[in-house]
C-alpha cells in the first residue's frame, strides 16, 4: 500500500525533488525515465518516495490543477505493522509539511468502505500567509501555520477489477 499527496505548484519537477530532498533530509534522489515519463525517485528505511507528473487524464476530477504527485510506499515486508493504518495518519501529515515547507498548495484523499463499496473526498492544504513563527499556540493573535481548506463532496469511487 502507497498513499499519495497532489502538488499545485508553478516550480519545475526537478525544482521540487531537490526542495523536498533538502526540506525532509532526504538521501540524493535517483532520476528514473520510463517509456512516457520521468520520475525522481528516493530511497531510505524501508521507504520509498516518488515524485512524478501526473497526466490530466489520469488526475481525478477534485485535483485537476494539481500536476505532480508525491507517492510514498513502505517497502519493508517482515514485520508485524499495520502499515495501511500508518502510511492512511503519514498522508495529512505529509500534505501540511509539503505545503509549510515547499508554500505549494497540496491535496489528499480520504476513503471509507461502506459494505462493498468505496467513496472518497479531498482535503486541501494551503500554506497560511499570514503565519507568524514569533506568535507561540495559545497567544493572542496565533494562526495555524497550514490552512486546510474545507474537502471536497463525498463520491462513490469506481473499483477497477
Amino acid at each position: 500500500m502507497s498513499f499519495q499527496v497532489f502538488i499545485k505548484t508553478e516550480k519545475s519537477l526537478h525544482q521540487l525533488a531537490s526542495e523536498i530532498g533538502t526540506h525532509l533530509s532526504l538521501p540524493p534522489f535517483k532520476r528514473q525515465r520510463t517509456r512516457d515519463a520521468l520520475y525522481y525517485q528516493f530511497e531510505m528505511l524501508g521507504m520509498l518516495v516518488i515524485l512524478h507528473y501526473l497526466e490530466e487524464e489520469d488526475r481525478a476530477p477534485e485535483v485537476l490543477n494539481y500536476p505532480y504527485v508525491f507517492t510514498l510506499e513502505l517497502t519493508f515486508t517482515e514485520h508485524d505493522l499495520d502499515t495501511d493504518e500508518l502510511e492512511y495518519r503519514l498522508q495529512p501529515y505529509y500534505a501540511r509539511l509539503l505545503s509549510f515547507y515547499l508554500g505549494v498548495e497540496t491535496a489528499y484523499h480520504e476513503k471509507q468502505r461502506i459494505n462493498q463499496r468505496w467513496r472518497i473526498r479531498y482535503h486541501f492544504c494551503r500554506k497560511n500567509p499570514n503565519w507568524k513563527e514569533d506568535i507561540l499556540y495559545g497567544e493572542p493573535g496565533w494562526q495555524p501555520a497550514v490552512i486546510e481548506e474545507p474537502p471536497s463532496e463525498w463520491r462513490n469511487q469506481l473499483v477497477p477489477w
